[in-house]
């Protein structure tokens, strides 16, 4: 695996992560067993504002499913016919659809009216304290009934007839679904929130702007907001709704922009949905102005609209390379299948039921955890693309203070590297020494053997100094066939005696020609011990000096500087 690049762990723990949730979600859902419903639920040709005066009216039709209703958007009031049976017990008649707040109920009637409305259930007037966020109402009495529906959005509804406990089930169950997506939610803002300050990436902003706007939206679709405030008017929680929408819009155009550099990358799809800004502006001034069915066909083809630059954007940018767009692709393409459910039951098109009726916020769910994990994987990529950066960075400096033939040192780092030793040495009270050493005829051994046996004369030599010296002793490409051995902690007798062992070192291993044939190698070294006050350029110059001073006494030898003990013996012939 590469090195800083971890995100396989980290995408296992979130996929574990969200396949938990959605497991929780599922079974809180359905742990219950199904409620009794109304009997002979009957959809009445009757359109009216008030019940019709008829005991019987005119049926429609028959719908096959009393406890799942789904009849899409319509104009006018509609009117279901429906059936209660005998029950022990006070019991309530439920409609799961919040934004279903004008419902209102008739029982048959007497004394002449035939029909006579049924109050809904008050805010809190319920045992427990629940919340009635939803069309609530109380049926002691069994008999026939007439329910009225008129809004502006689709009337899809689960209808249900329970007992108190039932309700305070039913309630529960609601408030730990809508928790358990509250909380991923919460948690990928506020933790998206501090690497949106940490990094200084406006990608983030919008993500987070995102979630804010997806949050929103379903505080007002599930009526979570008349719990805080009960007096809530149904059409402001509407216009919220859909303002919702249009924030939701602008966020996700503006992360796809930035996460995808459209500006750069893809100027044709960045200009179309810059131009989406004003469609979303105009859903707004509607959703407060012209709310009714016409606002919500509107919305309706923004979000298809929406939705197809994001899968447009995502997909041509995975076809570009990007890699972070897979979790894009993945990220929409769970919102469009949770946004198509919303869409095709709020036209009728497919019954009402739970991935239907949840479809929408459980993709939303899965959307804004995949978008969390696109963001993670650019995170890790930009972190790996930082560190191959460094490392380059690094080999290129490294490079700079390197021969390009030998491999050692050269005379740019000596000339930082030795003042900084000097100093050292002058703070701490070390010793340091100085072995300046010179290849012996090497202008007559290129004249001889050529250049390119040369250059393999000087790594030959390096190669031979090395073995003597430590790992943290530089050694230093002076000039032509000079070389530099900065040593720390050494003296002038220390370095003499290293001097020594190189120079010997080289005498025992001649150097093999390429075209075959041996020659022997001699070096002459000179070794200078730097003394307190001196400076790094006149250490170097004593250095050279003895060095000068052995290759005029004769070569293959080692001289120590006068001023630090004197002369070496030449070596003793063998």
């Amino acid at each position: 695996m590469r090195k800083g690049w971890q995100p396989r762990g980290t995408r296992r723990l979130w996929a574990w992560g969200l396949g938990a949730w959605l497991a929780c979600c599922l079974v809180a859902t359905l742990h219950a067993a199904e409620p009794d419903a109304p009997q002979g639920l009957t959809l009445l040709t009757h359109a009216g504002e008030a019940p019709p005066m008829s005991a019987s009216p005119a049926p429609d039709r028959r719908l096959a499913d009393p406890r799942r209703v789904s009849l899409g958007l319509s104009p006018h009031p509609v009117w279901l016919r429906l059936s209660l049976p005998p029950r022990e017990g006070p019991a309530w008649l439920y409609l799961s659809n919040p934004l279903l707040k004008g419902t209102r109920l008739y029982r048959r009637g007497g004394g002449g009216a035939a029909w006579v409305e049924v109050d809904a259930a008050a805010p809190n007037s319920l045992s427990g304290g629940i919340p009635v966020s939803r069309p609530v109402f109380p049926v002691a009495t069994p008999g026939d009934y007439l329910l009225r529906l008129d809004s502006a959005q689709a009337l899809r509804f689960d209808l249900r007839l329970l007992e108190t406990g039932e309700l305070h089930r039913a309630w529960r169950d609601l408030m730990l679904g809508q928790g358990l997506y509250f909380g991923l939610v919460v948690g990928l803002a506020l933790y998206n929130g501090v690497l949106l300050f940490g990094l200084r990436d406006s990608s983030y902003l919008w993500y987070v702007g995102f979630l804010l706007g997806s949050a929103a939206y379903f505080l007002c679709q599930n009526g979570l907001l008349y719990r805080v405030f009960p007096g809530l008017d149904p059409a402001v929680n509407e216009a919220m709704m859909l303002t919702s929408l249009s924030w939701i819009s602008v966020c996700g155009l503006q992360f796809c922009r930035r996460f995808l550099w459209l500006q750069d990358e893809d100027p044709r799809v960045d200009r179309a949905m810059l131009m989406l800004w004003p469609v979303a502006a105009l859903g707004v001034v509607l959703a407060w102005e012209q709310p009714g069915h016409a606002t919500v066909v509107y919305f309706s083809v923004q979000g298809l609209l929406v939705l197809g630059l994001f899968l447009l954007s995502a997909g041509r940018a995975l076809g570009r390379g990007v890699r972070s767009a897979r979790w894009l692709l993945l990220a929409w393409s769970a919102l469009v299948a949770g946004s198509s459910t919303l869409l095709l039951v709020t036209y009728g098109l497919l019954p009402h039921g739970f991935w239907s009726h949840h479809g929408f916020q459980l993709g939303s769910a899965a959307e804004s955890v995949l978008l969390s994990l696109a963001l993670a994987d650019r995170i890790g990529q930009l972190q790996y693309e930082r560190q191959v950066l460094l490392a380059e960075q690094a080999k290129l400096h490294d490079m700079s203070y390197l021969d390009g033939l030998t491999g050692v040192y050269n005379r740019r780092y000596l000339d930082e590297a030795l003042p900084a030793a000097v100093i050292q040495a002058e703070g701490s009270g070390a010793p340091l020494s100085l072995i300046m050493l010179d290849l012996d005829n090497f202008k007559r051994f290129n004249d001889g053997w050529g250049h390119a046996e040369g250059d393999r004369a000087l790594q030959h030599l390096v190669r031979a100094t090395e073995t003597v010296i430590r790992d943290i002793d530089p050694v230093c490409r002076y000039g032509g066939e000079e070389f530099v051995i900065l040593l720390r902690e050494r003296d002038a007798s220390q370095a003499r005696e290293i001097a020594e062992r190189i120079r010997e070192e080289l005498v025992s291993r001649p150097l093999t020609l390429r075209g075959g044939g041996v020659v022997p190698l001699t070096c002459t070294l000179g070794v200078a011990g730097w003394r307190p006050g001196e400076s790094a350029e006149e250490l170097i110059a004593r250095a050279d000096g003895a060095l000068y001073r052995g290759k005029d006494a004769g070569r293959d030898r080692v001289v120590l500087d006068g001023a630090s003990g004197g002369e070496s013996t030449p070596p003793v012939p063998g």
